[in-house]
């Protein structure tokens, strides 16, 4: 199913755009969604969540009755502070009368009664660290900074599973042809047997990527239905957020794994993109007041260098001025 085609249909809902036809028709494809589907509709840190939105007391209250009429008896619920969600959570919960955006956004969980919910450890990784982390089947997580894992205490069932909600992540992972290892961002589904290879999503990025050092993985997005990509050592993709596309290209292998190295390679770089680099690695703030400034293109190297050292090397190849201040970078 076109998920993009969806979120279209359900801003011309939110501008009035719709006849009575056209919002049935979006009804049934929103009950047609499988619950992968669902989730998948919003990438909802990355796309949606601009900024919060308040919904006033009364739409909370006519937001809770429909909820009571949908979740069936037998089912415990669970309720988080989950009156800020985006204006497209307003409008699929309080006009259509979903709850799985509900249940995605503000942690409302529901299961059926006498499952046992699976357990999942959370390691996340702030900004100047990174960490390493090793599964009980033996796979090998490398994890950088500003991430967040979730994984399993044990791994059960036919596939061994981890979701990376947020970040950057290096895996080795341990061969078991009978249990094929899944990786899961809010954007694509990368599935192997035994390989290794590098996964970056990071929320205020527009991009996500994919870089296979060695081994071959399997690609599916999340945010447009379509086959899976194949990718083989020194293959790696990019997906857009916003418009659902997968580009396929080589790599350096190298220069993908260069930051567990404490490195950075970048080639022919957008500004912005180095920066974003950088702010995982050092702990930074950056503010540029001249947005003309982030399309400037770098080629560089840098070895365990300060921060204070790469901002001047910057300066001089990129005729830029900067200050710091604590953590905040100022460049203009």
């Amino acid at each position: 199913m076109d998920l993009q085609d969806i979120r279209k249909r359900l801003e011309d809902f939110r501008t009035g755009k719709l006849t009575s036809a056209q919002k049935e028709e979006l009804q049934h494809l929103l009950d047609a969604l499988s619950e992968e589907e669902q989730t998948a509709l919003f990438p909802v840190d990355a796309y949606l969540q601009k900024g919060d939105h308040q919904l006033p007391d009364e739409e909370v209250a006519a937001a809770l009755a429909r909820l009571k009429q949908t979740v069936k008896p037998g089912k415990v619920v669970f309720l988080g502070g989950w009156r800020k969600v985006s204006k497209y959570a307003a409008i699929l919960v309080l006009v259509m009368g979903s709850t799985f955006l509900l249940r995605k956004q503000t942690g409302l969980f529901v299961k059926k009664s006498g499952q046992t919910a699976k357990r999942y450890q959370v390691m996340k990784v702030a900004d100047g660290n990174h960490a390493t982390l090793m599964l009980k089947d033996g796979t090998r997580i490398v994890i950088n900074g500003g991430s967040e894992l979730l994984y399993p205490e044990n791994f059960e069932g036919a596939e061994r599973m981890v979701v990376l909600k947020e970040g950057e992540a290096y895996f080795d992972i341990a061969k078991d042809a009978a249990h094929p290892f899944v990786v899961k961002t809010q954007q694509m589904r990368v599935r192997v047997l035994g390989t290794s290879f590098s996964v970056r999503d990071y929320k205020e990025e527009t991009r996500a990527s994919i870089s296979v050092n060695s081994g071959r993985v399997a690609l599916e997005s999340l945010l447009k239905t379509g086959p899976w990509l194949e990718l083989n050592a020194g293959n790696g993709s990019i997906t857009d957020k916003y418009e659902g596309t997968i580009t396929k290209h080589d790599i350096d292998v190298s220069a993908t794994t260069a930051w567990i190295r404490g490195e950075f390679n970048f080639h022919d770089a957008a500004l912005q993109d180095v920066l974003q680099v950088l702010q995982h690695k050092y702990a930074v703030r950056f503010e540029v007041r001249d947005s003309t400034l982030l399309k400037r293109r770098f080629t560089a190297t840098f070895r365990n260098n300060s921060i204070q050292n790469i901002m001047q090397q910057l300066k001089l190849m990129g005729n830029i001025d900067y200050t710091i201040t604590d953590n905040l970078i100022l460049i203009q």
